[in-house]
């Protein structure tokens, strides 16, 4: 089979595009610091899409590595990050502490695809999340009132710079802050 040249879609400004876009984080785990380009849609499946801009994602290699084809999974059946809206992405994952879950069939897939459940995953969101509560504890202890300053705190967890973003978004929802 003939592959395309993998040097043009990983080269250094295609990654830093990528990384721009999506805050240098992995467009599946939102794992910060992604470093891989990968194809939305397999090379293999489709050679005329292999520098497509609009095929390429940033992602953490281990999103990547044992990700099912597009025949055994189809994209259709997935969330994609980079189109979906955050709304429809909420309604089909959550958490239950640092572990993600599927909502629906289309959350379900998309873990399966992109290997959100990875036990990797969930240590580096319980880092995060650990991380936050200290902070809430911290503001419970000092009995601080939860006005915009304090709340704004524990909102920037959920900006979309940060790592797990969603995960924070689903938290602050939970507790009005947002």
């Amino acid at each position: 089979m003939n592959r395309s040249d993998t040097k043009q879609y990983g080269h250094r400004n295609i990654k830093d595009a990528l990384g721009r876009i999506s805050y240098y984080k992995c467009f599946y785990s939102e794992v910060k610091f992604a470093t891989q380009v990968d194809h939305h849609m397999e090379v293999s499946e489709d050679k005329t899409k292999a520098f497509t801009w609009e095929n390429l994602y940033l992602s953490h290699k281990d999103s990547n590595i044992g990700k099912p084809s597009n025949k055994a999974l189809p994209n259709k059946d997935c969330l994609d990050p980079f189109t979906d809206l955050d709304k429809a992405i909420e309604q089909n994952l959550d958490f239950e502490d640092e572990i993600i879950k599927g909502l629906t069939p289309k959350g379900l897939n998309t873990i399966k695809k992109y290997n959100l459940n990875k036990p990797i995953y969930n240590a580096l969101r319980a880092k995060e999340l650990k991380k936050f509560t200290k902070i809430s504890q911290e503001i419970a202890f000092h009995g601080l009132k939860l006005d915009n300053d304090v709340k704004n705190v524990l909102r920037s967890f959920a900006n979309a710079d940060q790592a797990f973003s969603l995960m924070f978004r689903k938290i602050c929802i939970k507790h009005g802050l947002l």
